[in-house]
């Protein structure tokens, strides 16, 4: 097969995989925002984090971001592509796999990209290399669906990188990336949209409570470390990097009493903030 064909065969592929993944993008964010929206208009705090949600100019930079980062997503697995047929491999998805390969693919491909992120996100979050890749992330310390994607260009190239690095090594149909993708930014803007709809079981429960869900990753942001996992809690809890007030906070957003104060209550221990009233003033004696 012509160099010239398989590449046009990946770019199909690239094509309609961008076009997917901003769907997937707009519809999920679109929904969650309003969720959150109606939510404040509302007064409720029901799912809830916290008081107040991102300014206009914070999203609109967020979106912005969030745009780049698709594309470099896309141009960099282009050019990895590129250099994987320079050296052989063809990554065209024809060949047939085993049905128990095909099966296999969809759990592992995330069981690897939770691992490749938790790693990946530590390592960025060194002091030699915070500034430079993983600051423009966290410039939103309170996420909005928006802060998904909202990264540097060079942690973008990082992220992107992942999907052409397993389907390299190991099986894959296009299937399986159609699944990577949808689950990967369905749980991305999940976990950045300032609402938590994770039921406790599969939380902090036992014996299954070994999901992230969205308190735990907005947590990450407020303090700016610990809680450094994707999808599971299963790196944090091995390498002893969850925060330890985490359960404390997400119990407290779950209860009636939730009042979006959680990481001011909780997390720092400072005292509710309290308003008072003003003090009337004192009416005039009568005269004579």
């Amino acid at each position: 097969m012509p160099v010239w064909v398989m590449l046009r065969h990946n770019l199909v592929h690239m094509r309609d995989l961008l076009i997917g993944e901003f769907l997937i993008f707009a519809l999920f964010g679109a929904l969650f925002l309003g969720l959150l929206l109606f939510l404040k208009s509302r007064g409720s705090y029901r799912f809830r984090i916290r008081e107040q949600i991102g300014t206009p100019k914070q999203i609109g930079r967020e979106a912005f971001n969030s745009t780049r980062a698709v594309f470099i997503y896309n141009a960099i697995q282009i050019v990895m592509r590129l250099f994987i047929l320079a050296f052989g491999f063809v990554l065209t998805f024809d060949a047939r796999l085993p049905l128990w390969e095909v099966a296999l693919s969809f759990p592992l491909i995330i069981i690897g990209h939770d691992t490749y992120f938790y790693w990946t996100h530590r390592v960025m979050h060194s002091k030699a290399l915070f500034r430079l890749m993983h600051w423009e992330h966290h410039r939103s310390k309170g996420p909005t669906v928006f802060t998904s994607y909202s990264f540097s260009m060079l942690e973008s190239v990082v992220q992107g990188a992942y999907p052409i690095l397993y389907v390299a090594l190991l099986p894959a149909t296009f299937p399986t990336l159609i699944f990577f993708y949808s689950v990967a930014i369905l749980h991305d803007v999940t976990v950045h949209s300032g609402v938590d709809l994770f039921p406790r079981w599969a939380i902090i429960g036992k014996p299954f409570g070994w999901i992230c869900g969205t308190i735990h990753h907005d947590m990450h942001h407020e303090v700016g470390q610990m809680n450094y996992g994707l999808y599971t809690r299963f790196w944090d809890k091995l390498m002893g990097t969850e925060h330890p007030k985490f359960e404390a906070v997400y119990d407290y957003v779950h209860s009636p009493g939730n009042d979006g104060q959680a990481y001011r209550r909780v997390l720092h221990g400072r005292p509710p903030r309290v308003v008072e009233a003003p003090v009337a003033a004192p009416e005039p004696e009568p005269v004579g």
